[in-house]
């Protein structure tokens, strides 16, 4: 149930971010501008006490919920990473945290921040990102599309689509978005939130609080049999089997984990000690 409200919900947001960017005319935007003010690193900018303090709260209790419903970037990295285990089963494996790139990334953001270096801020945060691949690569097909319609509508005298100049970014724009989205594309292809556990400071920023969220993905050891079937579908590689533990400041709660387990040794909720502590805590306390 958890992956499919995810997916429902992420759906329904991506779709809705990639028309506002799309779309020309100002009138989808005026319908979801809302999704905007609600991306967190133009909230930081913005100074929106309001919405920093929610999706603080919210990554406290849900862990980094953002990550896989509200942050256009991330939703098309999955979308990408879907399309890459169409033809691969149990994809993915476990990693160590790549903590020097994560931190390095998350500091050069802030100086950015601090400095007012508009280019680093904006190369690096999801939302811009995911605004600039979508305005520079794809609404100048887009309004190619609609000018076409709209050529063909007036030759059957309607005017139900009306024609858009077409301004074409500087080749070299073009070239930086392109080889930005094939970075990401790839490492999404492949090994699935790569990118956003490496690169993404909102990512790690997120992943101090999802540390000690207190609803978690948890690991029933008496129930688990080691078979990896969770590590191999966890796309944010953080699910280490062998020792039964979860990397919580990479998780982006996507539910793949407690699809695939087919022991019911995962679960999602409130953080509790596992049934063999309680035993042991049983023990103890009868002895003295």
């Amino acid at each position: 149930m958890l992956k499919i409200i995810r997916r429902t919900i992420a759906a329904i947001v991506g779709l809705a971010m990639l028309l506002m960017f799309l779309d020309f005319t100002g009138t989808i935007h005026n319908w979801f501008a809302w999704l905007a003010k609600i991306q967190l690193l133009p909230a930081i900018l913005a100074v929106n006490i309001g919405v920093i303090i929610m999706l603080v709260v919210l990554t406290f209790l849900l862990g980094r919920i953002y990550c896989s419903v509200i942050c256009p970037l991330g939703i098309t990295q999955d979308f990408i990473a879907r399309i890459g285990r169409i033809r691969r089963k149990n994809p993915y494996s476990f990693s160590k945290p790549k903590n020097w790139l994560r931190y390095s990334m998350l500091a050069l953001t802030i100086v950015g921040l601090l400095t007012s270096i508009a280019i680093i801020v904006e190369f690096l945060a999801p939302y811009s990102t995911f605004g600039r691949i979508v305005t520079t690569l794809f609404q100048p097909v887009y309004i190619l599309g609609n000018n076409l319609l709209a050529s063909v509508s007036e030759s059957w005298d309607s005017y139900a689509f009306y024609k858009k100049e077409l301004w074409i970014e500087s080749g070299i724009l073009i070239a930086v978005t392109a080889a930005h989205l094939l970075i990401i594309a790839v490492l999404a292809w492949r090994n699935g939130r790569t990118y956003c556990n490496t690169i993404c400071p909102v990512g790690t920023l997120l992943g101090f609080i999802s540390r000690f969220s207190l609803c978690k993905v948890k690991i029933d050891e008496t129930k688990c049999r080691k078979c990896r079937k969770c590590s191999k579908n966890c796309k944010a590689a953080c699910i280490d089997s062998k020792k039964m533990t979860i990397d919580y400041s990479r998780c982006v709660v996507c539910g793949n984990c407690l699809e695939n387990c087919s022991f019911g040794a995962l679960s999602f909720g409130l953080k509790k000690a596992a049934p063999v502590a309680i035993a042991e805590h049983t023990r103890t306390a009868e002895k003295k």
